[in-house]
């Protein structure tokens, strides 16, 4: 069933944009509908789009790229998305720019960077929304889909305070799940709605330069969300299953090499945060055997590992005390080569080992 989204004047809509002209491209309908409706809006952008090599070497007609020149890009990213908002009528005074690393989002939750939580914590905390909008753990753009695990823990970390009563997830960068209804929440646009979104997306120009086609195609005649994420993309993760037992942490993976995602394999997990946080990655050998599980936030090695399968299909038997109980847990399968992942990230859903589900 496709369903609908209602917003009124007591909403507080808080949009998490991973880069500047996200928050057209996904989101451009639905700020319009906010502010009709009378809600109040922050949008929140993590990074502002500065680590962006192609098209900065384009619109500058420059090679070499140096640090003053991405500063310099990315100050003039923020004026886009300033003059973007303008198009959709939302003020200057409710946007934030948080400036962390673009392309960097992943490192950030795999090292559990204090900073970069507690920032965004804090910016959720402080606008108190009843909607949160930020992107799906599907997504296959890295800073996306680490940026929907961030959040998940920012809400988490907030749960005795700030309650919203939905979260909604935008996908931008999956094609395959772009194309699907299943599970998604529509939100119908007007001939109008549709003009401003596209004249929004039209003030990021220098995204336009290498990929105008198809960031304009997002203006079209609705704008689609998750309430959870899509059960498609759920059931086609390369980490298909999970389970714990009093002696492992089990996981069932079926992995494929595609063109945008290859190379070697690495099983990244995390959840929690403070002194429950965990932080690990396991490299995988493509023809199965005994490896190291790393604590990538303290350097340390936890223990050892048995993947039994090759090139990344099989089953991965983690040391249960590498993974403390109760926590909620993301997975994620890394490749070492093609900018865009092969699955995003995925929650775990822990079943023990004689069928009833783990706390």
């Amino acid at each position: 069933m496709i369903q609908t989204l209602a917003l009124d004047q007591s909403d507080r809509l808080l949009v998490l944009a991973v880069h500047p002209d996200d928050e057209s491209v996904a989101t451009g309908g639905l700020l319009q509908h906010a502010l009709a409706v009378g809600a109040e809006i922050v949008v929140v952008f993590f990074t502002d789009g500065d680590n962006n090599p192609w098209a900065q070497r384009v619109n500058e007609l420059r090679w070499a790229i140096t640090a003053t020149d991405r500063a310099r890009f990315a100050a003039r990213r923020r004026v886009e998305a300033r003059r973007a908002l303008e198009r959709l009528e939302v003020a200057e005074a409710s946007t934030r720019f948080l400036g962390f690393p673009d392309q960097g989002t992943t490192d950030l939750v795999l090292h559990g960077n204090e900073v970069a939580m507690g920032t965004l914590t804090e910016a959720v905390r402080a606008w108190r929304p009843t909607v949160v909008v930020g992107p799906s753990l599907l997504d296959l753009h890295p800073d996306h889909s680490a940026l929907g695990v961030m959040l998940q823990l920012a809400l988490d970390c907030l749960a005795d305070t700030v309650a919203p009563r939905s979260q909604l997830r935008y996908l931008v960068h999956n094609p395959r799940l772009l194309g699907r209804r299943e599970g998604s929440l529509v939100l119908p646009l007007s001939a109008t709605q549709r003009a401003r979104k596209r004249s929004a997306i039209a003030c990021h120009q220098t995204q336009l330069v290498l990929r105008s086609t198809w960031l304009l195609s997002f203006a079209k005649r609705e704008e689609r969300f998750f309430l959870a994420e899509s059960p498609v993309g759920l059931f086609e993760h390369p980490v298909r299953a999970a389970s714990r037992s009093a002696r492992s942490l089990d996981l069932t993976l079926v992995s494929r090499s595609l063109l945008r995602s290859f190379g070697p394999r690495t099983v990244c997990l995390v959840g929690g945060f403070s002194h429950a946080s965990v932080r690990l990655a396991v490299d995988l050998p493509d023809d199965g055997g005994v490896v190291k599980v790393r604590d990538l936030h303290t350097g340390r090695t936890l223990g050892d590992a048995e993947f039994c399968g090759k090139n990344g299909r099989g089953d991965l038997r983690l040391p249960v005390e590498a993974v403390p109980d109760g926590v909620r847990l993301f997975a994620k399968l890394e490749r070492r080569f093609g900018f865009f992942d092969e699955a995003g990230w995925k929650e775990l859903s822990l079943e023990r080992q004689g069928g009833r589900a783990a706390t």
